[in-house]
């Protein structure tokens, strides 16, 4: 102890000042500098590109658009229509052949249609027949009513044939079709 001063290695380390915390600083100045890069480089650097893209692209358009004469463009306009038009039209375009699909998937082997009247405006048909006997009548009856694309089945008549005249049973059915069954989808 020199002059009665007491030196800072005296002092225990416990009671020491806290210094300045420099790490932090440190990692602050850092993450600002990165920040600023990164604002830099996106206002002079991405920006600037991403605009001469854009006139790069125009360009492209402008170039295109002056290749055609507003004939051709009219033209162009005009067979684009006609497409849409094409594709509204066959969206709701009526297809009848599709209850021939439903006879020939729930017609019974053993029942011979002979006329068939079809509707697609009301959605109904008129079927006529001859079943082998009512037990498979009925059969061609409950077959139709089952499937999803039918609303009612209707038996409008039925009579025994003769032996003369082939035998069996003749028949004529009303169905009654879903109002989709027409329209594809």
């Amino acid at each position: 102890m020199q002059n009665g001063t007491v030196g800072a290695s005296n002092i225990p380390r416990s009671s020491q000042p806290i210094g300045f915390p420099w790490r932090i600083l440190v990692i602050s100045i850092v993450v600002f500098g990165l920040t600023i890069l990164i604002w830099a480089g996106m206002s002079f650097g991405y920006v600037p590109y991403l605009n001469a893209q854009i006139k790069k692209v125009d360009g492209q358009f402008e170039q295109l658009s002056g290749s055609l004469d507003e004939t051709k463009q009219e033209e162009l306009v005009q067979f684009y229509s006609q497409l849409y038009n094409i594709k509204t039209l066959g969206q709701s375009h009526v297809y009848p052949s599709r209850f021939f699909d439903l006879l020939e998937r729930d017609t019974y082997p053993t029942v011979r249609i002979v006329n068939v009247q079809l509707d697609t405006a009301e959605k109904q048909a008129t079927i006529e027949g001859i079943a082998l006997d009512y037990n498979m009548l009925t059969n061609q009856v409950a077959a139709l009513q089952a499937d999803p694309s039918v609303e009612t089945v209707t038996l409008d008549s039925s009579r025994q044939r003769t032996a003369s005249d082939g035998g069996g049973v003749q028949f004529s059915l009303k169905v009654l079709l879903v109002n989709t069954f027409f329209i594809t989808q």
